[in-house]
């Protein structure tokens, strides 16, 4: 019963202790951790399907790459298409970092407190003029780009997402690699292009979900070294510790 009672201590002990949980990925086993998403066909006007690979690519190794020109909303107002959802963990807070290259000049994002297709967070960031502008602005729209947003999905129904912040920069250059970075605390958002700040944001109603990156009309596109790192408060031990061999001491 004693040694019974210790495991029972030891096991509890070790959920105490237990360190946040962190990704390193480096696509060089595949995709089954992923799951791919489009958007439905009715809100795509060109449909693709998109087609995430993993192959070798301008970082060292093997990259995640997509390769189809997806994209929609239909009347071309809000950039619509693509997702690929880091499956296995949520995260809350927490600082991502990924190195990206895109060979197109279309529309790229990190998809962050994922709930469904239809219940999440996007940095969108844009360098092509003569796309849509997105969420934000007079009539869902912020005007031609370079530009960059922070947005929560709304639905589906125009303009699918709700803006939280926006500038008129741009995230990347064309065929040059750059290491993204979203940091995420408590409802602050923070994103950076390689060690520049690009632009923040807040919100109170977030409450944390999966990751991912998402694509507008995006073909030859190259993620590698994601890396995130979870900065949610670990659990205090002190009390369960006292608690636990209190009760082990009571029952001899």
């Amino acid at each position: 019963m004693r040694i019974f009672a210790l495991m029972i201590l030891v096991m509890g002990l070790a959920c105490s202790f237990a360190l946040a949980v962190n990704l390193n990925e480096g696509f060089e086993d595949g995709l089954d951790n992923w799951v791919i998403v489009d958007e439905p066909a009715n809100l795509l006007s060109d449909k693709g399907p998109s087609s995430w690979v993993i192959e070798s690519g301008p970082f060292k190794g093997k990259a995640l790459n997509q390769t189809t020109n997806i994209w929609g909303d239909v009347g071309d107002i809000v950039a619509l298409g693509t997702f690929i959802i880091y499956d296995k963990a949520e995260f809350k807070n927490f600082d991502l970092s990924v190195d990206m290259q895109a060979n197109d000049n279309d529309g790229m994002g990190i998809v962050f407190g994922w709930k469904s297709r239809t219940d999440h967070y996007r940095f969108f960031t844009m360098i092509d003029a003569g796309n849509p502008g997105g969420a934000a602005g007079a009539q869902g729209d912020p005007g031609k780009a370079p530009w960059s947003l922070l947005e929560k999905r709304t639905g589906d129904d125009i303009p699918y997402y709700k803006n939280l912040e926006k500038i008129n920069d741009p995230a990347y250059q064309q065929g040059t690699p750059v290491n993204l970075r979203l940091v995420v605390q408590d409802g602050n958002f923070e994103v950076f292009a390689g060690k520049k700040s690009l632009m923040k944001a807040k919100d109170i109603t977030y409450s944390g979900g999966k990751i991912g990156f998402t694509l507008y009309a995006e073909s030859g596109i190259f993620f590698d070294n994601l890396v995130v790192i979870d900065n949610s408060a670990p659990v205090e031990p002190k009390s369960k510790l006292t608690s636990t061999w209190g009760s082990l001491k009571s029952s001899r």
